[in-house]
């Protein structure tokens, strides 16, 4: 593979999903490797000061860069972490002989520049499958990881609460506040969140049973009551992603797990969100696992379900953070 093809293969991994879009990634050219390094300027250290959140978004850029491997038929090892004394190098893939990619290799990399964050209504009366739902078990058992739906009597409850708390502790500390302002982002930036990425509102008289984040700061979500009649309560199908370990090394499976299961939704037609408060905070991520009976660490909860939007986050120019060490 020459230059241009580790470039086009970048371009892939940029398209992963991140912590608000922070993109917290640099790529090095290396020969026949591709190192994946941290961008450490680029961390939320208020919201995520262990990094666990980096290492998952770098973790979903490293499934995507394997997949930009194998969209130009060549094999693609994966090393994760392979250096202990130099933490910011997170992965290295080397290209190996040509290898045409398989169907459904090629259902995924089509579904890259299609995937993206939905945070407006589902339609709610097209259930998400089991067969779908059994896909995105394996997708995150592939990368050694775990899928729960939340199905089992209490879980939404349990979920609905911790998730309100652990936001309304977000919005409290100012600290947070305003590193999460900081990466909300006009329309057509490169980065961060637009507004025109937040999702439609929900139509009036419609209320979900679980809080979605409020990214104006204000802990607001519609609920039901009134003088008026009941509201529909929308509920989507929510599952947890999660991990036997806790560490860096399980943080960068489970962003891959999370980038291969993303697409699998993508592919089948579907969206989804991550709601991350509940995970964000270390008190509440504990009482998740607790109160859930998770023998596990959960990593990132997520709600599915079939959206109506399209792709709006912006993405940066592949080289400001591609550099060469040595070409191929």
């Amino acid at each position: 593979m020459n230059f241009d093809s580790m470039r086009t293969v970048t371009q892939f991994a940029a398209l992963a999903p991140s912590v608000h879009n922070t993109q917290p990634w640099q790529f090095v050219v290396n020969g026949h490797s591709l190192e994946v390094r941290a961008d450490a300027s680029r961390a939320l250290r208020q919201l995520d000061p262990a990094a666990r959140q980096l290492h998952i978004s770098c973790g979903a850029a490293v499934e995507f860069a394997r997949l930009g491997v194998r969209s130009l038929g060549y094999s693609c090892i994966v090393r994760l972490a392979p250096r202990a004394d130099d933490p910011l190098l997170l992965a290295t893939l080397t290209i190996g002989h040509r290898h045409p990619a398989s169907p459904e290799e090629r259902r995924l990399i089509e579904a890259i520049p299609r995937r993206y964050t939905d945070r407006g209504p589902y339609d709610t009366d097209i259930p998400v499958s089991d067969s779908l739902l059994a896909r995105l078990r394996d997708a995150a058992n592939e990368r050694g990881c775990w899928l729960r739906v939340l199905d089992r009597p209490g879980d939404r409850l349990t979920a609905a609460t911790l998730l309100y708390e652990a936001e309304s502790a977000e919005m409290a500390d100012q600290s947070v506040f305003d590193e999460l302002a900081r990466w909300r982002r006009d329309e057509g930036s490169e980065d961060g969140i637009p507004d025109s990425a937040l999702g439609e509102p929900h139509p009036a008289g419609v209320v979900t049973d679980l809080p979605l984040r409020d990214f104006t700061g204000q802990n607001r979500h519609p609920q039901p009551g009134g003088d008026g009649p009941p509201p529909q309560v929308e509920r989507d199908t929510i599952v947890l992603l999660g991990s036997d370990s806790d560490d860096p090394h399980s943080w960068l499976r489970s962003g891959r797990a999370l980038g291969h299961l993303l697409l699998v939704l993508t592919d089948a037609g579907l969206v989804s969100q991550p709601l991350g408060p509940v995970t964000d905070i270390p008190a509440t991520r504990i009482r998740l696992q607790r109160e859930l009976g998770l023998l596990g660490h959960p990593q990132l909860m997520l709600r599915l379900g079939y959206g109506h939007g399209r792709p709006r986050s912006g993405r940066r120019d592949v080289d400001k953070f591609l550099t060469v060490a040595a070409l191929p």
